[in-house]
């Protein structure tokens, strides 16, 4: 048996002629609308749903409801053997995601058109067939609409509002299939990463931050490999350590990298990754708040330290990061405006505060498609 998520093995199954032991209908919920004609890949079929208050004049909204019918057979046995000739089988959470197939393959479609989008759970289960035996009778399920995540103020990812929704937009999703155990593990992780980070921004910018990180970090240490010594990265990515140590003997600063090696290696691959894969800025910017693409290094390593902050110290990011864009005429600004900002008995100089969660969201999204399309191309060579 393969090893990997259960979209991916579930479709090998399909591909390798397995036949069809059940059939799901998921429902995909929204605050957006979908557009276009069905779409199939591998075992599984996507349909827009029109709804009450769809229009193709009036774009996305802002209610959660359903958007999307995901149709999907069973290929194979997603569940593991526990028992095998008489002893437990080993731990073995390598192709883990957290989630079953629908909520695999929607953080997929959310990634791919940047869009919200969850699977709410089945409408529809046909239950299992088995040979020589009747069709089973459909189960129909209620499934009742997800919660809305609000703010009082502005939405914190203007941007979710205006993106294509037309399931041409999912093309990547035709090749998932194709990718390594190691590719697609990776690029199902880091998609549901993305997808709760924009479920939750105007509820907890906070944990939406954090979210656009580990999606980062999860496809780094999938692309990015470090052949730096850690003394060197240590010089160069935590310079006040350095400083610190230079008086003390060589041998003790190379054991105290190499102690911190995986912590200093992981920063690293943040950064390459994002230096490697940002993509180009907007074709529409602000007039003013600019966030600077070539800062695109050091803004990384200021936003790592704060997600190790928020992680191991219980620190939030910064106020000001946590804030909606302002409008300059129709482009929301990129970065916090002035040369400092205080908010809650805190205060922060601009270089802490390096871009707003908006313009990093932008960013990650489009670094996690680079490197989705530069695996596919691996993948055929």
């Amino acid at each position: 048996m393969r090893l990997g998520t259960t979209a991916w093995r579930n479709w090998h199954a399909y591909s390798d002629g397995a036949p069809e032991i059940e059939y799901l209908v998921d429902e995909l919920h929204s605050t957006v609308a979908f557009y276009g004609t069905p779409v199939s890949f591998g075992p599984y079929e996507l349909t827009p749903v029109w709804r009450t208050d769809q229009s193709v004049n009036e774009g996305p909204r802002d209610r959660v409801g359903l958007s999307l019918l995901l149709r999907y057979g069973i290929h194979t046995a997603l569940t593991p053997e526990l028992v095998k000739d008489g002893e437990l089988t080993p731990t073995d959470s390598s192709g883990y995601s957290g989630g079953l197939i629908a909520d695999e393959i929607a953080a997929l479609v959310a990634l791919s058109l940047g869009v919200p989008l969850r699977s709410a759970g089945p409408r529809l289960m046909s239950g299992i067939r088995y040979p020589d035996e009747p069709e089973p009778e459909p189960t129909f399920r209620e499934v009742r609409a997800l919660s809305t995540p609000q703010s009082d103020g502005r939405p914190l990812l203007p941007r979710l509002r205006g993106r294509p929704t037309n399931l041409t937009g999912i093309a990547r999703l035709h090749e998932f299939s194709r990718l390594s155990r190691s590719q697609q593990v990776s690029l199902v992780l880091a998609a549901r990463s993305y997808a709760s980070a924009v479920w939750i921004a105007n509820e907890d910018p906070n944990m939406s931050w954090l979210n656009l990180v580990t999606a980062i970090e999860v496809a780094s240490d999938e692309a990015v490999h470090i052949k730096t010594a850690p003394v060197d990265l240590l010089r160069n990515l935590w310079p006040e350590l350095w400083s610190a140590l230079e008086p003390a003997p060589t041998q003790v600063r190379h054991d105290v990298a190499a102690k911190l090696s995986q912590q200093v290696k992981a920063t690293q691959k943040f950064i390459a990754f994002l230096t490697t894969y940002a993509p180009q800025p907007p074709s529409n910017r602000p007039e003013w708040d600019r966030f600077e693409w070539e800062m695109m290094p050091e803004a990384a390593r200021v936003i790592y330290k704060h997600r190790s902050n928020a992680l191991h110290g219980g620190k939030p990011f910064p106020m000001p990061m946590l804030d909606s864009p302002r409008n300059y005429g129709s482009e929301p600004q990129e970065i916090p405006g002035g040369l400092t900002s205080g908010a809650a008995g805190a205060s922060w100089i601009a270089a802490e505060t390096p871009m707003l969660l908006a313009t990093f969201e932008y960013i990650a999204r489009g670094a996690l498609l680079r490197w989705w399309d530069e695996s596919l191309l691996r993948a055929v060579e």
